[in-house]
């Protein structure tokens, strides 16, 4: 938790401790967040966190949207036989 040596109020404090027990209870997600947290880091503005964090969400959605199409086509394929 050296990350909470960074925290800009105790509000960021709380968000922080509840994220590293969500991350506890769900370590697969760790990986992700270590990226999620080293693009952010890197964006250097607010207004390009604000970028980072669209992107992230965006590239989310279409992964989302790509695996629900594939689902669909399946099913499609499934009710026809």
């Amino acid at each position: 938790m050296s990350h909470l040596s960074m925290v800009k109020s105790d509000e960021h404090a709380r968000a922080l401790i509840e994220r590293d027990l969500f991350l506890t209870e769900h370590p697969e997600l760790r990986e992700l967040q270590q990226k999620i947290d080293d693009r952010l880091r890197k964006a250097m503005s607010m207004e390009n966190r604000l970028v980072v964090i669209h992107d992230l969400m965006m590239e989310s959605f279409m992964r989302l949207d790509r695996k629900l199409k594939n689902l669909l086509e399946s099913l499609r394929d499934f009710q026809v036989q």
